[in-house]
């Protein structure tokens, strides 16, 4: 069970299965999803899956259409609850989806992105701002434009900071006690992972170039 206020109140409301059946299609209105590629993406049990779509489209809160020979389930956004839903994970459990979301809007190709600080290390409070960090070849102004509305949605300040590869690096040689901190620190990934973090943060100048 997580220590995080947001994440704990998101426990409380929904039990497991059903908050992350829920919070993947309230975050994801655009979307649509076949049983198999739920139970893959949420990894829990096919019956328990199973249960909890069928229980949320026979409330219409997802709707059912058959493609082939296939049952694709979408977000019912005309449901007289939809807004409330979002709202609730957008500012519980959803939060870090939800920008994830936003993220894969982006026109430019992100090459890593993670949250880091408060949110990530579970002691987020009420007024705690939210810490994306971004590495790769982009633009402020690209990311800001994919995540402009996430502070309306979930009453979270978003800190973004962006970097090259090449200022990453160039940061890191020099020492900057921040940035070290930030990289050692816990993070939650939206665009990358551990691994392709240490990569940056330890091989030399040489085999920067063109890494994203």
């Amino acid at each position: 069970m997580s220590n995080n206020s947001n994440e704990l109140l998101g426990e409380s409301l929904f039990g497991k299965v059903r908050r992350k059946v829920l919070s993947t299609f309230v975050l994801n209105p655009d979307r649509s999803f076949y049983l198999l590629e739920l139970i893959r993406l949420l990894d829990c049990g096919r019956g328990a899956v199973q249960r909890e779509v069928s229980k949320l489209a026979k409330a219409g809160i997802i709707i059912r259409t058959r493609i082939g020979n296939q049952v694709h389930y979408t977000t019912n956004t005309n449901n007289l609850i939809y807004r409330e839903l979002k709202s609730i994970f957008s500012k519980t459990t959803g939060l870090v989806e939800l920008l994830g979301a936003d993220l894969q809007s982006c026109t430019d190709k992100l090459g890593m992105a993670f949250v880091y600080g408060e949110y990530a290390n579970g002691t987020a409070g009420e007024s705690s701002k939210v810490n994306l960090m971004v590495i790769g070849d982009t633009t402020m102004d690209a990311v800001s434009s994919c995540t402009l509305d996430f502070s309306k949605e979930t009453a979270r300040e978003l800190h973004i900071t962006v970097l090259t590869v090449t200022e990453l690096k160039r940061r890191l040689t020099s020492r900057d006690s921040r940035i070290q901190e930030i990289i050692e620190d816990k993070k939650i990934f939206l665009c990358g992972g551990h691994r392709e973090l240490q990569f940056l943060a330890t091989k030399g100048d040489d085999l920067f170039a063109g890494i994203f």
